[in-house]
């Protein structure tokens, strides 16, 4: 590890839980109006790959870490309440992820409402590290998924696709408003709030997906995630998603990945200007 990285990186411990904790890449700042976020620490293929070039651009890289899982554990006695730390981003998603994750909570007043107040927390200590939601600028989550999805009569493992995506779509999914004709690996793709984010995207060959407006006032669509938390309070979201190798299953897409983070940088340094084109 180099000088500038030790220089340019730092550890913030959650304070009623020190084994959560963010490491902090850059800066944000008002110079350069981005901030990347990393909430699921097994979900890293592309994570080198942004410090650099956080190093090289500015900006703030946020990576959320515990114990190299996707879910966190808080630890309220006697209980380890599991969270998906995309789901905590408002009270509505809190709840619902908790009670999802940890039915047995249900009768458990007093562990679910510490859990509640905890995982805010640590929602809160995030959205400081990302610059806070006052200043206007662009969050760009990094996420993996797994090859296909559960359901798709083609051994599909993952959760999500673009092919997914379109059959959720087809199903009047309330969080979905468009969907780019699928292109590419079904599990490459981008999730946006900005229109003209997704017609970009799309005219430059990429898998996209737009997320609808209505996330804002239906409680239905509020599952408590970043970006639904950026659609209600009016900050630009981009999601850059690709597929990375679980039990010899699948292949991490690294190259791919790296290619969707430059055109990215392309859109947030100069969004009027050609941006890189998926072949």
């Amino acid at each position: 590890m180099n000088l500038l990285f030790l220089l340019f990186s730092q550890i913030i411990a959650l304070p009623e839980q020190p084994d959560i904790r963010l490491e902090i890449i850059g800066q944000a700042s008002k110079e350069a109006t981005w901030a990347f976020f990393a909430p699921h620490e097994n979900e890293n293929v592309v994570n080198q790959y942004v410090i650099e070039q956080i190093q090289d651009k500015g900006g703030v890289f946020v990576i959320l870490r515990q114990k190299g899982e996707r879910l966190i554990r808080l630890n309220i006695e006697p209980f380890s309440v599991r969270m998906d730390p995309n789901r905590i981003f408002t009270e509505a998603g809190r709840r619902k992820n908790i009670l999802k994750l940890n039915p047995s909570l249900r009768e458990n007043t007093y562990v679910f409402h510490r859990a509640m107040r905890r995982s805010a927390s640590l929602a809160k200590l995030i959205l400081n590290a990302l610059g806070g939601k006052d200043n206007a600028k662009t969050w760009v989550a990094i996420h993996n998924n797994t090859q296909g999805y559960r359901g798709d009569d083609k051994q599909g493992i993952g959760d999500i696709s673009i092919h997914y995506y379109h059959k959720k779509l087809a199903l009047d999914a309330g969080f979905l408003i468009a969907a780019s004709p699928p292109q590419g690996d079904e599990d490459d793709l981008f999730f946006v709030t900005d229109q003209d984010d997704f017609n970009a995207m799309q005219q430059h060959g990429w898998n996209v997906v737009l997320q609808h407006p209505q996330v804002v006032s239906k409680a239905s669509q509020d599952d408590g995630s970043l970006s639904v938390f950026a659609q209600k309070n009016g900050i630009r979201y981009i999601n850059i998603e690709a597929e990375r190798s679980t039990d010899n299953f699948g292949v991490n897409h690294l190259e791919l990945q790296s290619q969707m983070v430059d055109f990215v940088f392309s859109r947030l340094q100069s969004p009027l200007e050609h941006n890189i084109t998926h072949k």
